[in-house]
């Protein structure tokens, strides 16, 4: 579920359960219960880290893809984005540095740092990108020997992975908003 698409297709797809009532048994379908108009709408959820994953006692239930939290009881005005970071921003790599964007941003929405062991160049912000090339079965790159593109050397350079599709190995930076992929043996992301 790291790569964005699975996450966003995870909350399209309905899910049956089967329930058993004393001798008799019944199929159950879940779907995402809430409107578009709640902050945690389906796009939201899965760009804050979150797939879709109901049970019959929670039924909005997702997981985060990075740390494993599971959330649920989502209300209209709970933005993903401010519940993951609040909650797991000292354990989580995506929530770290995918959601805790907003507290570095003024409100013109310019990088401002107020907690300055978030500036990019910090070791606390290079271990929570490196935390991102190991989800699912980890960065591509890392099976290369000697490939230009490690894990290490993109999270120095300020990039994260952020695969759109499986197999995509997208590099982003969300400081300065570049993607790259595609990356090659003898490419240096720095």
């Amino acid at each position: 579920m790291e790569a964005l698409q699975n996450r966003i297709d995870s909350f399209a797809k309905t899910k049956t359960k089967r329930v058993k009532t004393g001798q008799k048994s019944r199929t159950v379908t879940l779907k995402w219960p809430h409107p578009p108009a709640f902050l945690a709408n389906p796009a939201a959820l899965a760009e804050a880290g979150f797939y879709y994953s109901p049970s019959l006692e929670d039924q909005d239930n997702v997981i985060c893809f990075e740390c494993g939290k599971q959330l649920s009881e989502w209300e209209e005005q709970d933005d993903p984005f401010d519940v993951h970071w609040s909650k797991c921003a000292d354990k989580c790599s995506w929530a770290a540095v995918r959601c805790g964007l907003r507290a570095d941003l003024d409100r013109h929405k310019r990088f401002t740092f107020p907690d300055k062991s978030r500036l990019p160049g910090t070791k606390k912000m290079e271990e929570a990108r490196l935390g991102t090339f190991t989800a699912g079965d980890g960065w591509v790159h890392d099976q290369a020997k000697n490939h230009g593109a490690s894990s290490l050397k993109m999270a120095q350079a300020g990039f994260v992975w952020a695969p759109q599709h499986p197999g995509d190995d997208l590099g982003t930076c969300f400081y300065c908003n570049i993607a790259l992929s595609g990356w090659e043996k003898d490419d240096d992301p720095m």
